[in-house]
């Protein structure tokens, strides 16, 4: 048996895409794309900013041509990664070079990650090429060349990070050395995680042939003072419903449990609470099935942003200019205080920026953002 080892999709320790898609055999098989260069990722956590900096992938691809990527993602994060077209493999790293990676050579890597122990373990791959960021003499993190400098400085100094108005894809894309025609992140689900979505929905008793608008409370735990209040979510809630009879389903994860359990009782039939114990690729489904996202700046915003949903995010605490929302959707930001994108974990002021966002605003996107979504839904064909 000929095996082309040299193509992309091949593994050596498992079938590949094509034969267990219909049976062909290597030598024969129409699909062979032999690897140009091999690419190694290092973009660990969180899953929100993993998920982000697929924006570079179409990029690599347009520079590179058929290179084989391999991306190195915490196990939190690895799953958003699944059925992506342009990674070819995931490993899962903790704080040591994962067996698979240890012996192997690459053309380049690209750590995309300022932590140092992502940089640690870029340091320590096997490349003809580095870019991003690796560890200095001294153990701690340098950036490797001047495209990387500016997110390094940002991510050191506050006043930068307020100061900046670009995007988060335009400084990665400039880090990655690549200029894609299109930046959208990318996030495949596939059709039996879609159709286990709508039968949860379901059963939950959403009727799946109106708009849904998913409205994500929480923030979680590293910066809780990204979520909007519960009583701005339960108002928002009962006019969009009065006066356009859209269901709403609340989400978030095992943080916002009994947040949402309060609105779900105050709110009533109004909304369908999706409950808070899915896994991440579940959960994504469900964002997935909203039309419109009412959310802070989350992994749920960044799931919506690129399965191409309308979004109203809601900024205080981080930076809007650095979301990216592709022409779907808003951003609503405090304009009450004096003291935005300070990044801070705790807070002495009350009312805090969060607290600030009016309700007329938020509603008002919403509508915009509904209107808009119903405009491009496509129209049933006439008898």
């Amino acid at each position: 048996m000929t095996w082309r080892r040299d193509c992309r999709r091949f593994r050596g320790d498992e079938p590949c895409a094509p034969h267990k898609q219909s049976g062909v055999l290597c030598a024969a098989c129409g699909d062979y794309e032999p690897v140009g260069r091999r690419v190694v990722i290092v973009k660990q956590n969180a899953p929100g900013d993993v998920l982000r900096t697929t924006s570079i992938l179409r990029g690599l691809r347009a520079k590179l041509g058929a290179c084989h990527v391999t991306w190195v993602a915490a196990e939190g994060a690895a799953p958003l990664l699944r059925e992506n077209p342009l990674v070819d493999r995931i490993v899962v790293a903790g704080e040591h070079v994962p067996l698979p990676l240890a012996t192997e050579e690459f053309d380049l890597a690209l750590n995309l990650d300022a932590a140092q122990a992502s940089c640690a373990l870029a340091s320590a791959l096997q490349a003809k090429e580095r870019r991003g960021f690796a560890l200095g003499p001294d153990f701690k993190p340098v950036p490797l060349h001047p495209e990387a400098e500016t997110w390094f400085e940002m991510g050191l100094r506050d006043d930068l990070k307020r100061a900046n108005r670009r995007t988060y894809q335009d400084l990665t894309c400039e880090i990655a050395g690549v200029r894609p025609a299109d930046a959208r992140p990318i996030l495949e689900l596939t059709p039996d995680e879609r159709a286990a979505a709508r039968r949860f929905l379901a059963r939950a008793g959403a009727d799946l042939e109106r708009p849904l608008l998913g409205v994500n409370t929480g923030a979680g735990g590293r910066w809780p003072l990204k979520k909007w209040t519960a009583e701005g979510f339960r108002q928002l809630i009962e006019r969009v419903t009065q006066e356009t009879g859209t269901r709403v389903l609340l989400l978030g994860g095992p943080l916002e449990a009994e947040r949402n359990s309060r609105l779900a009782a105050a709110c009533g039939e109004r909304v369908v609470d999706c409950r808070t114990d899915h896994d991440l690729r579940s959960f994504a489904t469900l964002v997935d099935q909203c039309e419109v996202l009412v959310s802070g700046d989350t992994l749920a915003m960044q799931i919506a942003i690129a399965r191409g949903r309308h979004v109203v995010a809601l900024f205080g605490p981080t930076s809007p200019h650095e979301i990216e929302l592709f022409g779907r959707g808003e951003k609503i930001v405090s304009s009450a205080v004096d003291c935005l994108v300070c990044y801070r974990r705790q807070c002495d002021r009350d009312p805090n920026c969060m607290n600030t966002i009016p309700v007329e605003a938020v509603h008002g996107a919403v509508m915009r953002q509904l209107g808009l979504a119903a405009a491009a839904r496509p129209r049933a064909e006439p008898c």
